[in-house]
């Protein structure tokens, strides 16, 4: 190392540069928040809940224009940075929410094979890490082993069919009594959520919702 870089390392250690906000990369994250105040206004986290018919769940926000690019950004250009900011803001987010307090398990939507070597990562995997960052829990895995098609181009029906069967678990005999944040990215139809729940109900655990956004 020489001489200019040896005292800009010890300047930097001396006078550490302020965090900037992961999401813009402009202003600087205040102490307590994973992301600036600018782009928590954006995003408006409240933790809304979900009027399902048969398991309780709620999301962060609602699918506006801010979330819906960052989204984008997340599964078709690769920004895992970005899932795992978003993951911070959801799980300091829901530990404050009363319904939330005895969570066994992290439960995130997977992906199967195909897609996810396309994608490079699972978003929803990506926001548990991030989740865990502020609010840790052991994260217990799914199996997506049918191949299924987009569900943006499906109508509900078809959603519902193109799930069925979808999921399988890993390890079945950890199930009974526990109770699982299933979590994803955008809460739509419920189909997803609804054909890994009824799984997790079928061995006896207790599925509980949690998306970045409702959509509609």
């Amino acid at each position: 190392m020489g001489v200019r870089e040896w005292v800009r390392s010890l300047y930097e250690l001396v006078y550490p540069q302020p965090a900037l906000c992961p999401l813009c990369g402009i202003r600087v994250i205040p102490d307590g928040l994973p992301i600036c105040v600018d782009c928590v206004n954006k995003i408006n986290p409240a933790v809304y809940q979900l009027r399902l018919l048969r398991y309780q769940g709620y999301a962060l926000s609602y699918y506006h224009d801010y979330l819906k690019q960052l989204l984008y950004e997340i599964k078709y250009q690769n920004r895992y940075d970005y899932a795992v900011a978003l993951g911070e803001v959801l799980g300091a987010a829901a530990k404050e929410q009363p319904g939330l307090e005895k969570i066994d398990y992290f439960l995130p939507v997977p992906l199967h094979q195909e897609r996810l070597k396309k994608r490079g990562f699972n978003q929803a995997e990506a926001f548990t890490v991030g989740m865990n960052r502020v609010w840790p829990h052991p994260v217990y895995k799914a199996i997506r082993h049918k191949p299924t098609e987009p569900q943006s181009e499906l109508s509900p029906k078809e959603r519902l069919e193109n799930l069925r069967d979808a999921f399988a678990l890993t390890e079945p005999a950890l199930v009974k009594g526990k109770r699982f944040l299933i979590i994803d990215d955008i809460f739509t139809t419920g189909a997803t959520f609804y054909s890994l729940a009824d799984l997790i109900n079928r061995y006896h655990g207790i599925p509980i919702g949690l998306f970045i956004a409702k959509s509609g």
